[in-house]
């Protein structure tokens, strides 16, 4: 009797949170951010991942945004604006800094979408500075790329290279 009475109650509060009369706060665990300087746990404000896609990044550490050419080009404005180009490279092959798809990259972590958004949200110690919103400039929080806007730059530096970092 016990069972049908527990049942019974798992079922209303189902049928009342799909309605939307009771919340019930089931969350998928997030990926865990580092910093690849020296592995400190990076504290991005969850509010940042903004959209459906860096919500999705932010359960999974998989960028949904590769291969999507819309993101593609945005990401590739993005890369040029904040002058990614100079260092890196127009497609991120290398220049005066390393490459950024595939042989010549410095960090193997940047093999995944997951390790390349940790180097570029918050730097390295090779001399490349942080980009992500609030440490580009610190006395300016509003500087810097948000999380969707680093994944579209991602897809876009995947784009130039047979690594999808989403293996």
């Amino acid at each position: 009797m016990l069972g049908n009475k527990t049942l019974a109650s798992t079922l209303l509060v189902s049928m009342l949170a799909l309605t939307g009369l009771v919340s019930v706060n089931v969350q998928a665990a997030d990926i865990n951010l580092v910093a690849t300087q020296d592995g400190a746990p990076l504290n991005i404000k969850k509010e940042l991942f903004d959209t459906p896609e860096a919500k999705q990044f932010l359960a999974t550490g998989k960028n949904p945004y590769i291969g999507n050419e819309a993101a593609i080009k945005a990401g590739k404005k993005k890369f040029n604006l904040y002058s990614c180009n100079a260092c890196h490279g127009g497609h991120g092959e290398g220049a005066i800094a390393p490459g950024l798809t595939g042989a010549t990259m410095k960090y193997a972590k940047n093999l995944t979408n997951k390790g390349m958004f940790e180097t570029i949200w918050h730097g390295t110690n090779g001399g490349m500075g942080a980009k992500g919103l609030g440490l580009m400039v610190p006395e300016d929080p509003t500087e810097g790329l948000k999380p969707d806007d680093l994944l579209k730059v991602i897809a876009f530096i995947r784009s130039n290279s047979k690594i999808n970092g989403n293996e």
